[in-house]
């Protein structure tokens, strides 16, 4: 049956005919003793190398997640609904100003040496906050905005965090990738993890099979108590770039689960595969100089406005991703944060992005560079004129490798576009905002304010709604994030392999764990 639907409320689209009835039974093996699914191994295609600088999770962001969640345990996770949960933690209890956390452990976790999960060693794992590489920590390095000035051990299966200012909801901080708690051979030497990971989930990188940037294979471990959990005996990672090649993989069943574009939907509903999308994923240009350090205008937030309120976001979208919803709001159309009135603010204006320019110092504009891959090309392209229009001039470079996509957040003004849900507003802002895109340390006292207060406000909705507000105003305003349109996050998928994936909360990614085979 080809179809789409939307775990979140967007419109379903495309109505089931007979016809469609008849090409699912088919595919099936057209009765009702079809055999069952094989399950022997599950196919994933996506957008991107998953290990692209090595196994350590701690480098990645949410991107990365259904990768790395069978490999590691993290201190906390996101369940089927998109809430967070503990997962190697039994007991979380703050002290009476929130300025400390204690986490009492599952000490049942086992890495690959043998050795429990203890206190200590996931005093170690906190203890490389400090680390640069570590973009998911950059949080809670000194002077970050979710500060551990110190992590405590009180005995062999209890820790405590303590904050440089309260931390209420601090927990939504520690699910994967930041809380994943590497093994003791990872944690005392994170260069090891380059090539091996060192994890306590239930599966393993089965190197022999594996070939970097190409294909990854997770197998169960032996005897891995949660690998009952997941149901296929393996799953296979490829990273296929070119979004046609990844919709051509799934049609031709050469893949049996692949995230896809708005763009190719139509092909998977034709080729009569399985459709389904999540709402709640809005794509964004991201500023990684915030401070001037590659240019004096990139500490102006004005230059950022110019450059957001030069983009025909409506010509654009219809042109490159047709289907999806142009806005210039930071957070989906669904969340309490979402205001209408950015949208107005920040609409197609050029002769206004000029005068903003001119306030800002630049009359005549400027040139940047901004490295592309080839999922980026059409976008930049189609950008690239818009900016030219206000007199800022932007060279297109193509990367010759992912790990250079990785590396111009140090090098280069401007990145993306980066898919961001707000399932987890904070993993966001400290994950994402002041962690990995923000290199040169640049402080924001609107966004850390309103972050902090969406922290305090859990269990108070009206309290929660209002600080997402004032955390989207201050995003967008600050140029931090240029947002471009809010998409589904489409999947294909093998009706005879697959059933219909799901989605924890607005995330674009399912969790491994819940994809079941075909019934």
């Amino acid at each position: 049956m080809s179809r789409l639907t939307t775990a979140r409320g967007a419109a379903v689209i495309a109505a089931v005919t007979a016809s469609a009835l008849v090409l699912s039974a088919c595919s099936a093996g057209g009765s009702d003793d079809a055999a069952a699914a094989d399950t022997s191994k599950l196919i994933i295609a996506l957008d991107s190398d998953q290990a692209a600088l090595g196994y350590d999770p701690v480098r990645y962001g949410s991107g990365q997640r259904m990768f790395f969640e069978g490999i590691y345990d993290s201190l906390f996770v996101l369940d089927e609904d998109g809430q967070v949960v503990p997962q190697l933690v039994t007991k979380v209890e703050y002290n009476a100003d929130q300025t400390q956390l204690t986490l009492d452990l599952d000490t049942s976790a086992t890495f690959d040496d043998g050795t429990a999960l203890s206190a200590d060693l996931v005093k170690e794992n906190l203890d490389a906050r400090d680390n640069p590489d570590l973009s998911a920590y950059s949080g809670f390095a000194a002077g970050g905005e979710n500060e551990i000035t110190d992590v405590a051990v009180v005995d062999d299966d209890t820790v405590t965090l303590t904050f440089a200012a309260p931390k209420p909801g601090f927990e939504a901080n520690l699910v994967l990738p930041a809380g994943a708690i590497v093994g003791p051979v990872g944690a005392a030497d994170r260069s090891s993890l380059d090539a091996t990971p060192d994890g306590s989930g239930p599966l393993a990188v089965d190197e022999q099979a594996t070939v970097k940037g190409n294909s990854y294979l997770l197998v169960k471990k032996e005897d891995a108590a949660d690998a009952k959990d997941y149901p296929f005996d393996s799953y296979e990672f490829r990273p296929i770039l070119d979004p046609q090649a990844r919709v051509n993989a799934a049609i031709s069943g050469e893949v049996d689960l692949a995230y896809i574009t708005a763009d190719t939907q139509a092909q998977v509903e034709s080729a009569g595969s399985g459709l389904v999308a999540n709402g709640g994923t809005v794509q964004n240009l991201i500023a990684f100089d915030k401070v001037g350090a590659l240019g004096p205008q990139w500490a102006d937030p004005r230059v950022y406005q110019a450059l957001s309120m030069a983009i025909d976001r409506e010509t654009y979208v219809t042109a490159v991703h047709p289907g999806e919803l142009p806005t210039a709001n930071a957070l989906p159309a669904d969340s309490p944060g979402y205001l209408p009135e950015l949208d107005e603010q920040y609409a197609y204006d050029p002769e206004g992005a000029k005068a903003l320019l001119a306030e800002a110092g630049y009359p005549d504009g400027f040139d940047f560079d901004f490295t592309i891959s080839s999922a980026s090309q059409r976008d930049l392209e189609a950008l690239q004129p818009y900016w030219a229009a206000i007199g800022v001039n932007v060279n297109l470079k193509n990367a010759a490798s992912t790990e250079e996509i990785f590396a111009v957040v140090q090098t280069e003004p401007v990145g993306g576009p980066i898919p961001l849900t707000w399932t987890n507003p904070l993993g966001n802002v400290f994950g994402v905002l002041f962690g990995f895109a923000n290199f040169h340390k640049a402080e924001n006292g609107e966004i850390q304010a309103a972050a902090g207060a969406y922290g305090a406000a859990q269990g108070d909705e009206a309290a929660k709604a209002t600080a997402l507000e004032d955390l989207n105003r201050a995003i967008v305003d600050s140029g931090w994030l240029i947002p471009l349109f809010e998409q589904l996050a489409p999947w294909a998928y093998n009706t005879a392999k697959v059933a219909e994936p799901t989605f924890p909360g607005a995330e674009a990614f399912p969790i491994l764990a819940s994809i079941q085979p075909a019934s």
